[in-house]
């Protein structure tokens, strides 16, 4: 987008009370309650984020591990001839906004940050039926939009990149989902009498220990450990992700829903990794409790996560 901090910028003017106080802190969590106990629901207007593209988004309907929705601009004014113009009155952010209904897509929660505002189910009603083509009557509030007349015009190029956003945060890394069919193999069994620990423990700069968790499995790779082992051991780095263990879905789709994306960010920051990886990490922690632990049934995956960083947190005050 143009602007990509301008969401971030209307969150800051709330919260100096020079912006909407739906948007400040205090409103926002009266709306929608504290992080850690935010659904998703059709009708929400989010913020969706990964890395350094951020856009505003109406969800039109929800799934286990993707949201249906349609990008929504506020600055700089655009529209085409598939989209509605909201009235400033009628929205949390007091100026216009765009649904741009024509580029509906499917999006993973993962990428979705913060909710900001909730609209009509007659606009989400008329974003579905434009997006499959279908009539809709025009909601309460708001305007059909114009259609853009030339390529050159400055809603053809908000277009274009607000497509190539999209597509960007559909490609946000993802966690390793188990399936049915899956055989798990681990780096161990797959290198066999070619495993050369003491290159490779030399190689990932990590004790005998530690590597020998990575090659069994017990403790994911990260992305650059994959090539370093890659050049190591002269496999090539699709061959070494997929000797890495797979999470099952129940737990993924925990992990990756918005609710947790603060703990992410923050771990990030405390640990110097990325979000991705911060995830990743304590999901396979996650993992390992929940192994440890007896019972049957889906383990509440939700309750884990809270019972490991209690107990981390535990153990580093004690340290």
């Amino acid at each position: 987008m143009s602007d990509l901090g301008l969401p971030q910028r209307f969150l800051d003017l709330a919260k100096e009370a020079r912006g909407p106080r739906a948007l400040s802190e205090e409103g926002l969590r009266e709306r929608f309650g504290a992080p850690t106990e935010i659904e998703i629901d059709a009708g929400q207007v989010w913020r969706a984020r990964w890395d350094e593209v951020s856009v505003l988004v109406l969800v039109l309907a929800v799934e286990d591990r993707d949201v249906l929705a349609a990008p929504v601009t506020i600055d700089p004014p655009a529209e085409d001839d598939h989209s509605v113009v909201l009235a400033s009155s009628f929205i949390a952010f007091d100026v216009e906004a765009t649904v741009w209904a024509g580029l509906t897509c499917l999006l993973p929660i993962r990428v979705l940050d913060r909710p900001m505002d909730e609209w009509s189910e007659d606009l989400v009603r008329w974003a579905t039926h434009t997006a499959q083509r279908r009539p809709s009557a025009t909601p309460a509030g708001t305007r059909q939009g114009h259609a853009i007349q030339s390529e050159l015009d400055p809603a053809a190029l908000l277009q274009a990149e607000l497509v190539d956003d999209l597509e960007l945060l559909s490609q946000a890394p993802s966690l390793p989902v188990d399936t049915p069919d899956a055989t798990p193999r681990d780096l161990a069994s797959f290198l066999g009498t070619n495993l050369d620990l003491g290159s490779l423990c030399s190689s990932l700069g990590l004790g005998q220990p530690q590597v020998m968790r990575l090659l069994r499995g017990k403790t994911p790779l990260a992305p650059d450990q994959i090539e370093i082992v890659a050049r190591a051991t002269g496999l090539s780095s699709r061959e070494i992700s997929a000797t890495v263990r797979r999470l099952p879905l129940g737990l993924v789709v925990k992990m990756e829903h918005p609710r947790w994306r603060h703990t992410w960010a923050q771990r990030a920051q405390r640990f110097h990794v990325s979000e991705a990886q911060a995830r990743l990490t304590c999901s396979y922690d996650v993992f390992a409790l929940a192994a440890r632990e007896t019972g049957g049934g889906e383990p509440d995956w939700d309750q884990r996560l809270r019972q490991f960083l209690h107990e981390e947190e535990t153990d580093a005050g004690g340290a």
